[in-house]
């Protein structure tokens, strides 16, 4: 009897604290994380807790690049086929993905359709039943609780670009409490945590030093690559900022070393949150 009551009791603590086991693997996860960085801390914490030993695609973490679909192109000095604020068609840069071709590349290893343009996921008489409402109108914890691993978050800019986003967790999920994070990050152990393909002074230092290495003269370094950041935080509390070596200064937690930017959906235009669908077997 003393053993069942013990048995009933260890099993509504894990009820009642389900993050408590930490980053449990997940195939979205497997495929998303080996585009950071080696060393990246979200990695890293996966690795430890699951035993397993995903390793990084690209050892400085994958770079961004305007228009970038073809993983198999990864590091080639290439042209985009548009220009935009960053990219100009007359230059080469290191070849990446930008942020639908990084969400495509996980969706074609997991086994979901890649997702529609955008655009389209925006309107709101479509891909009704795909729509997470929950999400769309909670902030922080209560936002966190109504998503899981691989829900999509799009996204169109004031200025009127769109963007696309993976939730991956949260920072308890990956190992994280109330001892080991810095002061100022306690209060947003159960915020959601994005993983996405997006603007990053830090990678643009990195491959610079990079190809000073490889005496590259002629090919600029990357405006951005696949980073994890926070939801819902005031920029206000911010502690840190990105370098601001290209006009891309954001505010930002130190954790471990690694630059955890603050994403404030507040600020987008619209957005919309995406539980996208398998393919049809």
């Amino acid at each position: 009897m003393r053993k069942q009551i013990l048995c009933l009791l260890t099993a509504a603590i894990l009820l009642c604290f389900p993050f408590t086991a930490g980053a449990e693997r997940n195939k979205y996860l497997d495929v998303a994380l080996s585009f950071l960085e080696e060393g990246n801390p979200f990695l890293k914490r996966y690795n430890e807790i699951n035993e397993t030993e995903i390793t990084p695609v690209c050892p400085l973490g994958c770079p961004y690049f305007w228009g970038g679909r073809h993983v198999v192109s990864l590091l080639k000095p290439y042209s985009p086929n548009s220009s935009s604020d960053y990219y100009k068609r007359d230059q080469k840069y290191l070849y990446g993905l930008d942020c639908t071709g990084f969400i495509q590349y996980i969706q074609k290893k997991t086994g979901y359709e890649p997702q529609a343009k955008n655009a389209d996921l925006l309107k709101a008489s479509q891909y009704t039943e795909y729509a997470r409402t929950a999400a769309n109108k909670a902030v922080g914890t209560e936002r966190a609780q109504a998503l899981r691993i691989g829900d999509l978050v799009v996204m169109q800019h004031t200025s009127g670009g769109y963007h696309i986003a993976m939730y991956c967790g949260t920072l308890s999920f990956y190992g994280y409490t109330e001892e080991t994070l810095p002061p100022e990050l306690i209060p947003f152990l159960e915020y959601p945590l994005i993983i996405h393909c997006t603007g990053s002074s830090d990678y643009y230092l990195r491959y610079k030093a990079y190809l000073e290495d490889l005496n590259e003269t002629e090919i600029i370094p990357p405006y951005g690559g696949v980073i994890v950041s926070i939801l819902d935080v005031p920029q206000s509390v911010a502690t840190a900022e990105t370098p601001d070596e290209i006009g891309l200064c954001q505010p930002c937690f130190d954790l471990e070393g690694y630059h955890l930017q603050i994403t404030d959906l507040s600020q987008e235009k619209r957005f919309r949150w995406i539980r996208w669908r398998l393919k049809a077997e």
